[in-house]
């Protein structure tokens, strides 16, 4: 399967997003990842539906959009009936409050994108393996969700390599995505416990050279 860096817009200038963009289109960066929350499910609320219609418009790097709100199963449908067929690849709930998973599942399918299931570090692994064969990537949470820049919870690891060896047992090619605290000094660990997509934030735009450092992030991986 193969392994890729997503950038974590939460983390970028939105003074200048322009110019950010045209930064990440120079580097290897696979995916934007964009956070909407909504200050109830974690304690923060980032930009929301307005700037996202730009940013689907305008960016030729495919969005992976990571819901960190309360009523998933009310609010998703209505972005899904919106960029389906944009260029939207990915959407991510969180498994402990969406009520209706298969519903959601079936629904953003139906549009032609992904779905996610993410896991809050507080959250036994063991908990995503019944809705497995609904989804099509797993979000490993890495930091207490809501605000960039936190240190990485390294116990999550333990649930990296835990759901790696659920998939590799059950022979399902579903990948893990990791999210928090991620910089170039520990992306190896987390794709040897069986990452596959890697999102940073202040580990990509709080660097001076987006390229060089997803460059190096990359050279991380496995087999490099």
């Amino acid at each position: 399967m193969k392994n890729f860096i997503a950038a974590s817009l939460i983390a970028a200038n939105f003074w200048n997003l322009e110019k950010e963009f045209k930064r990440l289109k120079e580097s290897r960066v696979g995916w934007i990842h964009y956070d909407i929350m909504d200050g109830h499910y974690v304690p923060n609320i980032t930009i929301g539906s307005c700037e996202l219609d730009s940013l689907v418009k305008k960016s030729s790097i495919p969005i992976d959009i990571h819901f960190m709100v309360s009523n998933p199963d009310e609010i998703v449908p209505l972005f899904v009936k919106k960029y389906k067929n944009l260029n939207v690849v990915n959407i991510t709930v969180h498994l402990e409050v969406c009520s209706n998973i298969p519903k959601l599942s079936r629904l953003i399918k139906r549009a032609g994108i992904g779905f996610g299931l993410a896991v809050h570090p507080s959250t036994p692994i063991k908990n995503i393996y019944k809705f497995i064969r609904y989804i099509d990537l797993a979000l490993i949470m890495t930091v207490k969700p809501g605000f960039a820049g936190q240190k990485i919870i390294t116990s999550c690891i333990k649930k990296i390599k835990a759901l790696s060896t659920y998939l590799k047992h059950n022979n399902l090619e579903i990948p893990i995505q990791v999210d928090g605290g991620i910089k170039s000094d520990n992306v190896s660990r987390l794709t040897s416990a069986g990452a596959n997509i890697i999102v940073s934030g202040t580990g990509i735009f709080k660097t001076n050279d987006y390229k060089e450092t997803v460059k190096e992030m990359i050279n991380s991986f496995p087999g490099k």
